[in-house]
């Protein structure tokens, strides 16, 4: 964790504090991360990163009310994915109709003050695309009902939870003081590699009114990052290596295992 991403906040704070008396700003929220890089190795198993913030310039007697919200998400590199429908045909379970996705998050955590309902109507919500209801991958398959479309987006969102890769943590966010808070946000062990975006929104009293973004880098390093480099610069000297690699296993094995 850095300690000076806290401290900052907290100085553009009191600098908003005093620009709200002469009137030059207006209400807006600031984000900082503990850490910009996650770095994976073999034996990584998932981690967190917390998410300060602050919110600039807001009106004293509200702030002290709580009427504030603040929603906080992480979002993964996006990516086209296809969902199939498992079928079952002659007693065997096999492939069936499938749909294609592009610009799916390949990984989303979101937190909040409260219930998102609870913040602002349905449809502001759905528009900024919070909450793993509203996430709009776009169908790049034709000749689907918008019903069917529906029901492959739901099982699309049920296997990214399975994976712990969609997290909601409803009441994540916590205030330190009326205007400074932090959310926690899970990392899983199989988060995916690439820039990450962390995003906050502020609302009051039901209407949104700002956002900032700031960006996370997960990478791999050591011996992962080296295989991952070749497997996508130079796939076939990576597969020749691997089969080499599982030739000279075998032959070991062969000569350990060995009956006499």
């Amino acid at each position: 964790m850095r300690p000076f991403v806290f401290i900052a906040i907290l100085f553009t704070t009191l600098f908003a504090s005093a620009l709200q008396v002469s009137g030059q700003v207006q209400t807006n929220i600031q984000i900082g991360l503990s850490s910009d890089v996650v770095e994976i190795t073999s034996s990584f198993d998932g981690t967190s990163t917390v998410i300060f913030g602050s919110i600039e310039n807001g009106n004293r007697e509200l702030l002290k009310e709580g009427r504030y919200d603040v929603v906080v998400i992480l979002i993964g590199p996006k990516v086209r994915t296809i969902v199939r429908r498992r079928e079952r045909k002659f007693g065997i379970w096999l492939n069936g109709s499938s749909l294609s996705f592009a610009d799916v998050p390949s990984s989303y955590s979101v937190a909040t003050t409260r219930p998102l309902n609870d913040i602002a109507q349905s449809s502001e919500i759905k528009m900024l695309e919070i909450g793993l209801d509203n996430l709009n991958g776009v169908s790049v398959t034709s000749g689907f009902m918008f019903k069917k479309t529906e029901t492959f987006r739901k099982s699309l969102q049920r296997l990214k939870v399975k994976q712990n890769l969609y997290l909601e943590n409803i009441g994540g966010i916590e205030f330190l003081s009326p205007t400074l808070f932090k959310a926690k946000l899970t990392v899983p062990a199989n988060v995916p590699i690439g820039k990450h975006t962390a995003r906050a929104f502020l609302f009051r009293d039901g209407k949104f009114i700002s956002s900032k973004f700031t960006e996370m880098r997960v990478k791999k390093i050591g011996f992962e990052q080296y295989t991952y480099d070749l497997a996508n610069r130079n796939g076939l000297l990576y597969g020749i290596i691997a089969v080499l690699v599982a030739i000279a296993t075998g032959w070991i094995a062969s000569l350990v295992f060995r009956k006499d």
